[in-house]
């Protein structure tokens, strides 16, 4: 964060006060020596991002080993690995400018079906662990708190026990930091529930498929095309988790009472 001065204006003064900012930066990222994107983020966790970030968009699978060099000086992120290069084509041949925060992108091809297998597995969540987490969640934003200008995400187990959180400025790049995070900590995402602020856009419910976490919820509202992601996925979707009212919009099996 940093401290700046600024001209505050409430009903009945002016005033100059310090204020907090949250720190925004972008980084190259290149693949193999090749350019890939421009990232924009809050400058902390940035191997768990990337990590994430190519999870997430299918260029980077099991056993997710890749090797960094992360140079911030430079505002440039060099990743060498067995990275898969019909991903890294669409990458460049499909991209997408999402509604996420910060000029988000993907390279996902969000109205076809994914290269990924569906949502398969036996986990399940009772209902009032989800309530008990969406205050957690509220407890843990500490960066919002400060500044008002953060987005977190969280994973956590069955149990309601918080396993990874983080903030950044955009949902997706929050979203890929906590995965990569999860995975670089040998966390199985697939018996994870992923909690997210803001709305349930289509790519973030595509990070989720492809991180193979079979619940997502937020206090927001998710689109039309992620629901049909999510349906077509199996992937349960849960919007609107405000205390004890929630909405599912897909497998809600995997949530019970």
């Amino acid at each position: 964060m940093r401290s700046v001065r600024i001209t505050r204006l409430t009903e009945k003064r002016k005033e100059r006060v310090e204020d907090l900012l949250i720190r925004e930066e972008r980084f190259d990222l290149y693949l193999n020596g090749k350019h890939l994107i421009a990232l924009v983020c809050l400058p902390s966790d940035l191997k768990a991002f990337i990590v994430g970030f190519l999870v997430n968009e299918g260029i980077l699978s099991a056993p997710y080993t890749v090797d960094l060099d992360i140079d911030e000086a430079a505002a440039r992120i060099d990743a060498h690995g067995d990275f898969h290069d019909t991903a890294i084509q669409d990458f460049f041949a499909k991209k997408t400018l999402t509604s996420g925060c910060g000029s988000g992108v993907t390279g996902q091809d969000l109205e076809e079906p994914i290269p990924c297998l569906k949502v398969d597995t036996d986990f399940r969540i009772q209902r009032e662990v989800i309530s008990n987490f969406m205050h957690v969640m509220k407890e843990e934003a500490s960066l919002f708190q400060q500044t008002g200008g953060a987005h977190i995400a969280a994973l956590a187990d069955a149990q309601g026990r918080l396993l990874m959180k983080t903030e950044d400025i955009g949902r997706h790049t929050a979203v890929d930091k906590v995965i990569g995070m999860a995975l670089l900590s040998g966390i199985d995402p697939s018996r994870c529930v992923l909690f997210s602020s803001g709305r349930l856009s289509s790519e973030i419910t595509a990070k989720a498929i492809h991180a193979r976490t079979p619940v997502l919820v937020s206090r927001g509202a998710p689109t039309d095309l992620a629901v049909r992601l999510a349906r077509r996925f199996l992937l349960t979707l849960v919007g609107f988790a405000r205390g004890r009212r929630m909405n599912i919009y897909s497998a809600a099996e995997r949530i019970i009472e």
